[in-house]
């Protein structure tokens, strides 16, 4: 006990000796922990003990405008964007209607069909359904979130349905909103109610880049779609993917350069010529009687002047590809995709390892499908579909609808091909679900199967991998059919 908390318990024991017990408490769990313990090694470690939207408000800007100057200038942060999105999305995130009823199903995706695979969908028109989460998964990846606007179109356009995507950057937030208000609050240009759900989003009308001055106008909930990753509860706003490489990125690109400048040099074959008694003529003098030795001949033998010597510049060598390797898993590991797709470097990798390196990066892969494309794009731009095509009487009802995600390549597709099979005969995979793993619907594969099966017995034409006539060892098996009538 210190001199204050002997006084204390003199006036009143209880309370200093409860004085006593935090103090010895709190010590105790601060040497528990070293990086919670003050000392030289956490001296200049800045932390920031701020909710999570009071640091995205700071850095949020800045985070994402660096991730956009990295990715147009810099290799390798553009691949690993591309990356992200052609993993996450590949041919794209597929659906299919099921309302229970076959007849409103099949008019759906026949509708679906007719917008979302051709540009009708994008407001813009450029890009199909597809091409747009494409763009979304580069944007969510580089700026951290992206908005989705619905834009309900006249009947006069034509359209499939009276629908088109807008797609817009997190500029066009106005960030600066940020306060209390007498029906809740508005975060960094995001409105809650008192309750906590989003109602409205403060867009500017045009880019805030383009320049003059803009006043944001609100726009209801229902007709945006805010797409981001929140890393933790109560996040209003994301944050750039790049956050953590960053830095990383930058220092490395610049000791490339470095480095690059640095072979220059190396590649410049430099040669001295001493002079010992000083008689010789300076380099680059002109004096027709002298013979200088200033350039190198192949197969040249030149006799030197009695004193003279020659020595030849020792160019620096090569640095390890260790050291960069390094920096570019680290980048790699931030941004949660492998080394090995990031730089494109297979020359260390082997069956078990890459198959390993799959499964943990098809970890970061689905979490993104399910739990950030299919949720926040996918399923809210199907409901206003389904609703557009309802107001415009093409459904009777909106259909729920289930979502296929396209599969990673197989690095060996006979030996996976064959684990496949045996899960199937073993019971432990479906057909179904096979034909889900591979980014298919079962239920179109299967009628196609059906229909190639048809037409080959039409043809007369027997294959060796026609399960109905030849066994998996090879053997041909007697075809089952419907039963003969017994002659009475």
């Amino acid at each position: 006990m210190n001199l204050f908390d002997r006084l204390v318990a003199w006036f009143s024991p209880a309370a200093g000796l409860a004085r006593a017990q935090a103090r010895l408490a709190s010590a105790l769990v601060t040497r528990n922990y070293d990086a919670a313990s003050p000392s030289r090694r956490t001296n200049n470690w800045r932390k920031h003990r701020g909710d999570v939207n009071s640091i995205t408000a700071v850095a949020g800007l800045e985070l994402r405008t660096q991730a956009r100057d990295l990715i147009r200038n810099n290799s390798w942060a553009k691949r690993g964007q591309r990356t992200i999105a052609n993993n996450v999305v590949g041919w794209g995130v597929v659906p299919k209607s099921n309302s229970g009823d076959p007849s409103v199903d099949t008019a759906a995706m026949r509708l679906w069909k007719t917008w979302a695979d051709t540009t009708e969908c994008d407001i813009d028109g450029r890009r199909t359904f597809y091409g747009l989460q494409q763009q979304i998964m580069k944007s969510v990846a580089s700026d951290g979130e992206v908005l989705i606007r619905r834009r309900r179109m006249p009947a006069a356009d034509l359209l499939a349905v009276p629908l088109q995507l807008q797609v817009l950057e997190a500029d066009y937030l106005d960030t600066a909103k940020d306060e209390e208000i007498s029906r809740g609050k508005i975060v960094q240009g995001v409105e809650f109610d008192s309750r906590g759900r989003r109602a409205a989003y403060w867009l500017f009308p045009a880019h805030p880049g383009s320049g003059g001055d803009q006043k944001s106008v609100r726009i209801v909930a229902d007709d945006i779609v805010h797409i981001f990753d929140a890393e933790r509860p109560g996040q209003a706003r994301g944050v750039s993917w790049f956050a953590s490489a960053i830095v990383n990125l930058r220092d490395f690109d610049e000791f490339e350069d470095a480095e690059l400048m640095r072979q220059k040099i190396a590649a410049c074959f430099a040669v001295f010529v001493e002079d010992a008694d000083g008689a010789g003529t300076a380099l680059g003098d002109t004096d027709s009687s002298d013979e200088t030795i200033e350039s190198l001949e192949p197969g040249q033998i030149q006799q030197l002047k009695p004193g003279q010597k020659v020595s030849f510049a020792t160019p620096p060598g090569t640095t390890s590809d260790s050291f960069a390797g390094r920096q570019l898993r680290r980048v790699a590991a931030g941004l949660g995709v492998t080394y090995e797709d990031l730089t494109g470097d297979y020359s260390q990798v082997n069956f078990s390892s890459a198959r390993l390196a799959r499964i943990s990066h098809q970890g970061n892969v689905k979490d993104w499908q399910y739990n950030l494309l299919i949720p926040q794009f996918c399923t809210p731009a199907w409901r206003w579909f389904a609703a557009a095509a309802v107001l415009d009487k093409k459904l009777p009802i909106e259909p729920g609808v289930e979502w296929t995600v396209p599969p990673l390549p197989m690095i060996e597709p006979d030996k996976e091909g064959l684990a496949i099979a045996r899960l199937i005969r073993t019971g432990a995979m479906t057909f179904s679900g096979m034909v889900r793993e591979q980014g298919g619907d079962p239920e179109a594969h299967w009628q196609e199967y059906a229909a190639d099966l048809a037409r080959l017995d039409e043809l007369k034409i027997r294959l060796d991998s026609d399960v109905r006539a030849v066994s998996q060892a090879g053997l041909t098996q007697e075809r089952v059919g419907p039963a003969k009538k017994e002659e009475t």
